[in-house]
């Protein structure tokens, strides 16, 4: 949008004197960066630690922010347990990851005007959709991000049907402002831990699919451990959240 500012002209000084005096002069400002949206708030510092430790995807241009849209893991005490038999099959060079997400978008940079357009078309075609569903943990696998510099340790999960047509929502509203949907063929996953580690690869244990499966099977049956609620859509822009769905 662009913003002009427009001034009265005279030959005359005594004119422009007068119509200094009559009106007073409207000067338009773009919005603070400090703008409260609805349904928003803030990460903790704690929150972002780890996440701040890791390269950007892009640079840093001023006026972009970040966006990435997810599914919010809810973490139950015998998930928690599990992650925590999981990590310690491996070095202490993999660090566990604060919060768990399935991510549901790219991480792009956006500009600010667009976060609440993005915002609402989201949140009404989510609630016209009614999609919420549970997903059951299939595997641990490992994930290397686009530059190579961070590796996952991630649950694999099931309902790529449902995880699709969540896709197609969120690549619908993301590109009609122009911006890029998601991957072609997905792998739905949640990360619980990574590492930049530049010898991590050669350091992973020979048997660590083995011993990661023989984990999984101790919390089989486990409900909470291996179910997944997918009811939580949240959309972050920079260190904001925005909850676009809430769980019941």
């Amino acid at each position: 949008m662009s913003l002009v500012l427009y001034s009265s002209s005279s030959d005359s000084n005594d004119d422009e004197n007068d119509a200094k005096h009559k009106t007073k002069r409207f000067k338009p400002q773009l919005p603070s960066a400090n703008i409260q949206l609805a349904n928003e708030f803030d990460l903790s510092e704690k929150d972002f630690q780890t996440k701040n430790e890791r390269s950007r995807l892009f640079p840093h241009e001023r006026g972009n922010w970040a966006l990435s849209i997810y599914a919010f893991v809810e973490c139950s005490s015998h998930l928690d347990t599990m992650i925590d038999d999981l990590i310690e099959i491996f070095d202490d060079k993999w660090k566990r990851l604060m919060e768990l997400h399935i991510s549901l978008s790219k991480t792009i940079p956006i500009r600010f005007h667009h976060i609440e357009s993005i915002r609402k078309g989201l949140q009404h075609e989510l609630s016209l959709s009614m999609i919420q569903f549970s997903a059951r943990i299939e595997n641990v696998t490992i994930l290397t991000n686009e530059d190579e510099s961070t590796s996952f340790l991630v649950f694999t999960l099931d309902q790529d049907r449902q995880f699709a047509k969540l896709i197609e929502i969120i690549d619908k509203i993301l590109r009609e402002h122009r911006y890029p949907g998601y991957y072609a063929n997905p792998c739905f996953h949640i990360s619980f831990a990574y590492s930049m580690d530049k010898s991590r690869k050669e350091n992973l244990p020979k048997d660590w699919k083995e011993k990661c499966l023989a984990v999984l099977k101790q919390y089989q049956c486990q409900p909470n451990a291996i179910t997944i609620a997918v009811d939580d859509i949240r959309l972050k822009a920079g260190k904001r959240v925005y909850q676009l769905t809430k769980s019941t």
